[in-house]
């Protein structure tokens, strides 16, 4: 018993292979990870299918535990007196994806991210119309939109991880 106990004691001191020590330092740093005032992109707003969709936002201020109290930048109140502030977890923030060229025109099948009821709507380039400057893109959420050049951007792998 005493080899055990001296074992134990041992292993405190070095303060090594304690499970919530280190699970306690990987939330302090993921806490840090979006200061206040940062630009950023948020998911999974409600339960209604938002999930598919980012919302450019702004971090008002972090709150703890992963969590941080954003404010949209497209989403108002429901009584229109201003924009909407939600707290987040962080796993459902996003930092804007970086700026990318668009191509002077997107072609069948291409993974794009479509500006739609304020957000970016993951779809697939279904056709391109006559016109040339319109597409008909299938979203995610199965909903078919015939959309503007100027509303798609390049949907990027990285960004789209969380």
């Amino acid at each position: 018993m005493m080899e055990s106990e001296t074992d134990n004691a041992e292993a405190s001191k070095a303060g090594t292979g304690n499970i919530l020590e280190e699970s306690d330092q990987k939330t302090k740093e993921k806490e840090e990870e979006f200061s206040e005032g940062a630009h950023v992109e948020v998911t999974n707003i409600d339960g209604d299918g938002s999930n598919q969709a980012w919302f450019a936002a702004t971090v008002v201020k972090p709150v703890g535990n992963n969590r941080y109290l954003v404010r949209f930048e497209t989403l108002r109140t429901e009584d229109d007196t201003g924009f909407l502030e939600k707290e987040m977890d962080s796993l459902h923030i996003r930092p804007p994806p970086p700026h990318i060229p668009v191509p002077d025109q997107f072609k069948m099948f291409d993974h794009v991210e479509v500006l739609y009821k304020g957000g970016w709507w993951k779809g697939v380039i279904a056709e391109v119309l006559p016109d040339d400057s319109k597409y008909l893109v299938f979203l995610a959420n199965y909903d078919r939109l015939e959309c503007k050049h100027s509303d798609l951007r390049p949907r990027q792998g990285s960004i789209d991880e969380n």
